[in-house]
Formats: structure tokens, sequence, C-alpha cells
């Protein structure tokens, strides 16, 4: 189990990254990359996430070759997928 607070965290998808997310093909990825954001409701710091530089609550989690960017608010129970994008080769 990661770090922070555990408990039942909102999900707030920017539309920006929606769009990024429905463009995956195959079908196959999308599906896991959406399984990744699912588990943020429970756990919004896992093992795997990294903590960007500069932010105290900005992280990011990669799912294959695509990386998730977010932001936890623990005030508000809210997980906000901020964008969504490869990851550098």
């Amino acid at each position: 189990m990661g770090c922070g607070a555990v408990g039942d965290y909102r999900i707030v998808l920017k539309s920006f990254a929606a769009s990024r997310i429905e463009a995956v093909d195959p079908r196959a990825a999308r599906s896991r990359i959406r399984g990744k954001i699912a588990a943020l409701v429970d756990e919004p710091r896992p093992r795997a996430a990294e903590q960007l530089p500069g932010y105290a609550n900005r992280f990011r989690v990669r799912v294959g070759r695509f990386r998730i960017l977010y932001q936890v608010d623990d005030s508000r129970n809210e997980v906000t997928i901020v964008s969504f994008e490869h990851s550098p080769p």
C-alpha cells in the first residue's frame, strides 16, 4: 500500500485527458488505462505513482507506454486526471 489517505475518492476527468484516453487504440490498452484510473478511487497514491517535482499533490502513474498525470485533493476526497500522454522512449 502506498502512503497517503485511503478511502473513497471521486475521480474527475478533465476533458483534454478524456479525449486523449478515448483515442487510444487498441481497446485492450484503453481498458487497462481505465482500470488504473478506477484503482485511484481506493488508493490515490499507489506505490507505482511518482510525485511530480515541485508539486505537493501531483503524481504520475504509468500504464504500459502511457502515463496518467493527476492531482489529489484530500480535503475533497478527489482525484483529478489532469493529463494523459505517451511516455517518452
